[in-house]
């Protein structure tokens, strides 16, 4: 052979080695494994146990008062409940809640002079139940004296004008 059919040989060989390689496609490395998340253990090999993300009652009870509309029913009943603290224990031991109704609070007191008093304290009692439950729960108060005494005893009554009758 000559040297030009030699080279003629070789480059038929490296067309025919390129071809090859159009035809067949390249054989990739497998890809690289990510290493394995390890599982935390503890000083004895044994599993950690991990920390679940558990809502608290509080936020979870919050939540469905909220949703309920229960807001002002419960305020109401922790007012009632927390009547010594929001005036004071003389004060309490002198007056009676009688109702919540919408935002007013009726109230009733032993005589008179306590009743004026709490009239003169109104602002300050209003401040204060709106510092401890929010504002806009209570925004009045209807303070009343003492209910006058009742004639009327027993089941059976007659129309008159009570112990008037007896006189003269």
């Amino acid at each position: 052979m000559s040297e030009e059919d030699s080279l003629d040989f070789f480059y038929q060989s490296f067309e025919r080695i390129q071809k090859m390689g159009k035809v067949y496609k390249k054989v990739e490395a497998p890809p690289e494994k990510k290493p394995r998340r390890r599982i935390p253990t503890g000083k004895d090999g044994r599993r950690l146990i991990t920390p679940r993300k558990v809502e608290n009652l509080h936020s979870i009870l919050g939540r469905e008062i909220r949703k309920q509309g229960w807001q002002k029913p419960l305020a109401s009943g922790w007012i009632m409940g927390q009547w010594a603290e929001i005036v004071g224990a003389d004060i309490a031991n002198h007056t009676k809640i009688e109702m919540v109704k919408d935002t007013t609070l009726f109230i009733t007191c032993d005589s008179t002079a306590w009743a004026t008093n709490l009239r003169l304290m109104q602002r300050r009692i209003l401040q204060t139940i709106a510092d401890m439950i929010g504002p806009n729960i209570i925004t009045q108060l209807k303070i009343f004296g003492p209910k006058p005494p009742s004639w009327r005893k027993g089941r059976l009554h007659v129309k008159g004008r009570g112990p008037r009758d007896t006189y003269g």
